[in-house]
């Protein structure tokens, strides 16, 4: 299969323009029973967008849910639940596919990430690595501060289209009451990059500076 990012500029989506489009509704709107699941929330339908349609064009929400699709992930809007997540999918394009989860459930936190054996901007290939790490009140008190820094619940989604090669990061959050899903295209510094790239520093993982596109 093609670079997705190459796919943009041949079927001219790519502009030289920032697009901004923002998204954050109550999971009421989303909850689905209809939707198949096993018991950890995981689609059995490999079809199945793990992001609601409206949120991204498709070509998107396919390149993002083939991936995740591929890490075995839950889906983050089908249903209510008493926890509170946020997901940073990470699709760079020439390097391994990488998700993290992080999970709050009453006085619970609980760091899940995954890493896969494709490349982002191609085939997600098979789970590499998959590990989880019980972390402290401290750390979920300062990753939700730097959530809260960015504004992420009225954040807008913006992306500057100026080449074929880079990275999507995507966050989504989802609590009691709401969900939210937010992308960024290479982002470099700032708030945002700042929260993802505090959970990649609380994993095991070592990545270069160079590396974090």
């Amino acid at each position: 299969m093609n670079n997705p990012l190459r796919q943009i500029l041949l079927i001219g989506i790519l502009t030289l323009f920032v697009t901004q489009i923002g998204f954050c509704q109550s999971i009421d709107e989303f909850v689905d029973s209809t939707i198949k699941v096993d018991s950890l929330n995981v689609p059995t339908d490999l079809n199945q967008p793990y992001f609601p349609k409206k949120i991204f064009p498709d070509f998107y929400i396919n390149w993002y849910s083939k991936h995740l699709h591929a890490m075995k992930e839950p889906l983050l809007f089908n249903k209510k639940n008493d926890k509170e997540i946020y997901r940073f999918t990470w699709l760079r394009t020439f390097d391994k596919p990488m998700a993290f989860r992080f999970e709050k459930i009453n006085n619970s936190y609980i760091l899940y990430w995954k890493v896969l054996s494709g490349s982002g901007g191609y085939e997600p290939g098979e789970i590499e690595m998959e590990r989880l790490k019980i972390l402290t009140e401290k750390e979920w008190t300062e990753f939700t501060h730097l959530i809260a820094k960015m504004d992420f619940w009225k954040m807008n989604f913006a992306r500057s289209l100026i080449g074929t090669d880079g990275s999507e990061w995507i966050m989504e959050g989802v609590n009691q009451t709401d969900y939210r899903a937010v992308s960024v295209w290479s982002p470099s510094k700032g708030d945002f990059y700042n929260a993802c790239d505090y959970l990649i520093s609380l994993t095991n993982l070592k990545i270069s500076k160079k590396d974090k596109y």
